[in-house]
């Protein structure tokens, strides 16, 4: 897997070099690709390109490990089934009850003497963020919908839940691990040092939903809603995007134990739901 998406990320690149050069854009780094992101004129065609770039890597690359690996099931191992309803409410709610939680530990770590390329880590990542979040008509707001949510939630699920957690829960048959050190690698993958522990959460969610459903589409679900409602609540909230953000305002700790405590109780009816009987990957 790690060989092939190797190969994907090769072939994008290269797939971005050349649309950027049509347009008569020289792209020698990251950070190229995204200054260009600035200039409205090159917005459309840099998001389609990255857009692309995402689909070849996040859902080329694992559909060709599972053709060469278990073409003879790659619907079964899919797991594109039929699923409780009230999973897509429950899941979302708990999601949400968790961000007091996310905002509470990030400002904590936002606190610590993190070395120098951590922090320029971060910062790069958010930049990256911003840079992607700049819309400024109805047109950037369709493209961040279908960049920043429905690929992301297909790819991406397709990946980390589809593919890593199956494969770690083949291997070890533990379906706790397989879940956490998913949501580790999915979190890492972000390369974001604040925003580590609440990505990994986030990645929890999803893997616990996967699991307790039996059906990798609740995930992709979830994870557009999520990246969705981001976007658009940003689009009309007429913000700019403040690069250089960080955590500022502390979450009241009586909000972050209300909202935890929420969040037990909602996957305690969730594991209630499903009889004490997860729908386990054969």
């Amino acid at each position: 897997m790690i060989a092939i998406i190797f190969i994907g990320i090769i072939l994008g690149n290269l797939l971005l070099e050349s649309i950027a050069r049509l347009y008569g854009l020289q792209i020698h780094s990251e950070d190229d690709l995204f200054e260009y992101l600035k200039n409205a004129r090159y917005t459309p065609m840099i998001k389609i390109a990255l857009g692309i770039n995402h689909f070849i890597i996040f859902v080329c690359c694992p559909l060709l490990f599972l053709y060469i690996f278990y073409r003879e099931d790659i619907r079964s191992f899919l797991a594109m089934k039929h699923f409780n309803p009230l999973y897509i409410l429950l899941f979302p709610l708990a999601l949400f009850t968790l961000y007091p939680l996310m905002g509470f530990i990030a400002y904590y770590v936002a606190k610590l003497d993190l070395p120098d390329f951590l922090i320029q880590m971060d910062q790069k990542a958010l930049a990256n963020i911003g840079h992607l979040m700049i819309m400024n008509n109805s047109t950037d707001l369709i493209l961040n919908i279908l960049l920043i949510g429905i690929l992301p939630g297909i790819g991406e699920e397709l990946l980390f839940r589809g593919v890593i957690q199956k494969e770690i829960l083949k291997k070890w048959n533990r379906p706790h691990l397989a879940i956490w050190s998913t949501a580790i690698i999915f979190s890492a993958f972000h390369f974001q040092v604040i925003g580590f522990i609440p990505k990994m959460m986030i990645g929890l969610v999803l893997g616990y939903a996967f699991f307790y459903s039996g059906s990798l589409i609740l995930p992709m679900v979830i994870h557009a809603l999520n990246n969705i409602l981001a976007t658009v609540s940003f689009y009309f909230s007429g913000d700019n995007f403040n690069t250089e953000s960080m955590p500022t305002e502390n979450i009241p700790l009586s909000a972050v134990i209300f909202s935890t405590i929420l969040f037990g109780w909602l996957m305690y009816f969730i594991i209630s739901l499903s009889n004490q009987t997860p729908v386990r990957d054969e």
